[in-house]
């Protein structure tokens, strides 16, 4: 079996204006990435195209070991994906929705989504619509861990999102991977959320991989200039710098 949940080489794709430019990263199995960067520098695109929502020009996508051209449905069926934007059917109760979306997965589990819309304290004769922002997004996250998905990937989950829900989010992230056969890779721009769960780091710069590694790793050699980094910091150095390093 491939030990790596996710692998991206030489990934390309352009757009008017923008480009994605030979991305690079791995994933391990049980492990969680953080995908981070500015505003702008490429990391929905990379979701979309590790997603099938859209294709490379160029470079190789393999998601759990296959790639994802020729086994989307396969691999979908797979994954648990919450898009930054969590858009649901208007005027239908979070019961309906459940009913709509666990048709797509064969491995649904009704008992598990009930107890993970009680745990988050969503009530599921409530219409989406009405629901706010942050009940929105445990929903999301209900909805992609009900199927018992191998892989989470998961654009800005914790964006725009109070304290508290937040940090309960982030724990779900570190118990899902804790059987050691489940991987996860969010992106952020929010680097409190790296330091609680990531244990690999991918920073894009510009549609560039800037850095890529074992958290850790990456904070070693940042301190080698200077011994009290923080991510924040290292992320600030590559920004300003424009340095490229894999860990």
């Amino acid at each position: 079996m491939n030990d790596n949940a996710l692998e991206l080489r030489m990934v390309n794709k352009s757009y008017p204006g923008f480009s994605l430019r030979d991305v690079s990263l791995e994933l391990p199995r049980g492990y969680i990435m953080g995908l981070v960067g500015p505003n702008g520098a490429g990391k929905t695109t990379t979701i979309r195209l590790i997603m099938n929502l859209a294709r490379p020009e160029s470079g190789t996508i393999r998601v759990l070991g296959a790639e994802m051209t020729g086994n989307a449905v396969d691999l979908k069926r797979r994954i648990g994906y919450v898009p930054e934007n969590h858009e649901f059917y208007s005027g239908v109760t979070t019961e309906w929705t459940a009913s709509f979306v666990k048709r797509l997965y064969p491995t649904w589990n009704d008992r598990k989504f009930r107890e993970l819309l009680d745990k988050y304290g969503v009530d599921a004769s409530k219409k989406t619509d009405v629901l706010s922002k942050g009940t929105r997004a445990k929903l999301a996250m209900a909805i992609a861990l009900a199927h018992e998905p191998e892989l989470l990937i998961l654009d800005e989950p914790t964006s725009g999102l109070d304290p508290v829900v937040r940090r309960e989010l982030l724990t779900d992230l570190l118990e899902f991977v804790k059987d050691g056969d489940r991987s996860v890779l969010f992106s952020t721009h929010i680097t409190s959320d790296l330091e609680r769960v990531a244990d690999y780091i991918t920073f894009l710069i510009d549609g560039r991989v800037a850095a890529s590694g074992e958290r850790e790793s990456l904070l070693e050699e940042a301190r080698l200039s200077n011994p009290s980094a923080s991510i924040e910091d290292m992320l600030w150095t590559l920004t300003k710098g424009g340095q490229r390093r894999h860990a």
